[in-house]
């Protein structure tokens, strides 16, 4: 049987590959790894299958540095954004085999359209999906508390947001303080998904009971946010029972992150802010109760202060009233004893008179001058004659003296 070498073998293929692959081709996959050395960009690219885990094809690419230049220029700085682990592209290549180095993809070009067109339908797969578990609104139905001091924050502690965030509650102007935990993790590329659902498993498993969650990061492009479309992430959101908030920096697209969440604002700073005034309108809102409270209170009172001086001012003139009644009763009573008495005296003096009548007819020296007389004995009346005896010596009072006899 006839032999080759192992050069032969693989210039029989470069020769086959060169034949069957004169135009460059475009193809699809997803960006495993890459890296920079001295400016040319080494990529392997893999795809996978359906459900997404196992890869079913790998293969080596790069851009050399002229070309790389070339793509930059066409795209801007976007070109950074799809060059990243985890990105699915579109690549213009040309299939190259060389005898020593294997097969590899020399890239031309890349298709910005083709990247975000995938990105957008993932997220709106994983939007159908949560809003088919019923999962879309659950966490928007729970309270964010009227104040917010405890708060667990998701994000990186170089991320330019947080410190902005983080700045924005230490340094607010009216003394309010915070608690504030960072769970420190990645918050762009692939690990953004095993970061983010772990720290949200920590939460939850936490000993302390915070007011909110907030999701941090100092904003990107729509590439740079798009670990947040993610299905495990929204989940994990969704069945917390703790407010989250998100604030990662984006301008006009949400991801599914900002869509399942309690509340999602612009950037971090405005994530503060909303803190701070949220805390402000409680404070406000008891301060104005105060104020009713106190307004209530001072009216109640000058009402009272008024009811008080009109009783005064009632029993005051009922007191003069009675005061007055007594002093015409007393008047009238004094009136009344006098002429009671006047009466009296006067009844008395007729009886007076009346009596003297009577004494006067009763008078011994009336009577004596009708030729009565009395005989007294011992200096006492006698009214019997048996109570006298022969030789008894006797007075007889007549009307003009007496005289004294003895009894024979």
């Amino acid at each position: 049987m006839e032999s080759y070498s192992l050069f032969q073998l693989n210039e029989y293929v470069r020769r086959v590959v060169a034949l069957n692959f004169r135009e460059p081709l475009w193809i699809e996959a997803e960006i495993a790894q890459i890296r920079d050395s001295r400016g040319n960009q080494y990529i392997e690219l893999i795809e996978k299958d359906e459900e997404g885990e196992a890869v079913v094809a790998q293969l080596s690419g790069a851009i050399w540095y002229r070309q790389f230049q070339f793509i930059k220029k066409k795209h801007g700085e976007l070109i950074h954004d799809l060059l990243e682990e985890g990105t699915q592209v579109r690549l213009k290549c040309k299939v190259d085999f060389h005898e020593r180095y294997g097969l590899k993809l020399i890239i031309e070009d890349i298709d910005p359209k083709f990247t975000f067109g995938k990105l957008e339908l993932k997220r709106q797969e994983i939007i159908n999906r949560l809003e088919e578990e019923g999962l879309m609104d659950l966490n928007k139905g729970e309270i964010v508390p009227s104040v917010i001091q405890k708060i667990a924050v998701i994000s990186s502690s170089n991320a330019a947001g947080y410190q902005d965030f983080k700045n924005q509650l230490l340094n607010n102007g009216y003394g309010y303080t915070f608690k504030i935990d960072l769970y420190d993790g990645v918050v762009q590329g692939v690990n953004v998904e095993r970061d983010t659902v772990a720290h949200i498993e920590s939460i939850k498993a936490s000993k302390t009971k915070y007011d909110v969650v907030c999701i941090i990061r100092g904003g990107g492009s729509k590439l740079d946010l798009s670990g947040y479309d993610n299905y495990k992430i929204a989940e994990q959101i969704a069945l917390s029972q703790i407010p989250f908030i998100i604030g990662i920096g984006h301008d006009i697209d949400s991801t599914v992150a900002d869509l399942i969440s309690c509340l999602s604002l612009k950037t971090p700073t405005a994530v503060a802010d909303y803190i701070i005034d949220r805390n402000m309108n409680y404070e406000a809102r008891i301060e104005q109760t105060m104020a009713s409270i106190h307004r209530a209170s001072t009216a109640l009172l000058r009402s009272n202060e008024i009811q008080l001086s009109a009783a005064k001012e009632r029993i005051n003139m009922l007191v003069k009233s009675q005061l007055a009644d007594a002093k015409n009763n007393l008047e009238l009573s004094q009136q009344l004893m006098a002429t009671s008495v006047k009466t009296y005296l006067t009844e008395m003096s007729h009886q007076h008179e009346r009596l003297s009548l009577m004494l006067d007819a009763h008078d011994p020296a009336l009577i004596m001058k009708k030729g009565y007389s009395y005989i007294k004995k011992k200096g006492k009346l006698v009214q019997s004659v048996k109570t006298i005896k022969k030789d008894d010596k006797i007075s007889i009072q007549l009307l003009d003296g007496s005289v004294e006899s003895i009894v024979s």
